[in-house]
């Protein structure tokens, strides 16, 4: 009898409790931290479709070769797994004897190599502005003599190959289907060696400053349209 009505004191409680009051704190993460999520979270989804995969593929295999035994799903995950850390030291050694070759020529920048005593050239953010607004000028001109459509992006040779690229490595990422001079859509934005917070194009032609997640959300609402 206790067991019964535990529960329906419960529910009773539920239903005559009262509404959360406002200002009350709210815990979310940076946008930084979420496209890392959705970043771990994305490997993770392929890790375990990959898996799958391959229970599939050895399991056919194994109706033709005899030695070979049935795998279960979790004997497949154990089989990526150990493959990708074979894979992972076979790279490493890679990385390792290109260093032996010439020692001391590479030195660790971010998340790359560069060679040692290479000059490197970091533009400020005024100068990264300042040449979006040159690619925005050649957009915008082509737009005007070609019934307000966009060039096709930056290796359509519609512009000059040197608007497009950015000056710390890399090119500029052009959102395709968006029409130039209306709504606010991202039209253009610098490439991942911009760092963690990149100047984006919208198409109206304002240029802002937006966080790498920030940017991520509005072009993963663009691509499930």
């Amino acid at each position: 009898m206790k067991s019964f009505n535990i529960p329906i004191f419960g529910i009773i409680w539920l239903l005559t409790a009262g509404s959360a009051f406002a200002g009350m704190t709210t815990i979310t993460l940076t946008d930084i931290a979420s496209a890392r999520i959705d970043a771990l979270s994305f490997f993770l989804f392929t890790y375990l479709v990959i898996s799958w995969v391959v229970k599939l593929i050895w399991n056919h295999l194994s109706k033709s070769f005899s030695a070979l035994p049935r795998l279960k799903y979790r004997e497949a995950l154990g089989v990526v797994f150990v493959s990708g850390l074979l894979f992972y030291v076979v790279l490493t050694m890679i990385s390792g004897a290109r260093e032996l070759l010439t020692p001391g020529a590479w030195e660790k920048q971010g998340k790359g190599y560069r060679l040692r005593g290479e000059e490197v050239t970091v533009m400020s953010k005024a100068e990264r502005r300042e040449a979006l607004e040159l690619l925005k000028d050649g957009i915008w001109d082509y737009a005007k003599s070609n019934e307000g459509k966009a060039p096709l992006g930056p290796f359509s040779r519609d512009l000059e190959q040197e608007l497009w690229e950015f000056g710390d490595g890399g090119m500029y990422a052009m959102v395709p289907d968006v029409n130039v001079g209306v709504g606010r859509e991202v039209l253009v934005y610098e490439p991942a060696s911009a760092g963690a917070r990149r100047f984006v194009l919208l198409a109206d032609g304002s240029i802002e400053d937006w966080a790498e997640g920030n940017l991520k959300r509005e072009l993963d609402k663009k691509l499930n349209r």
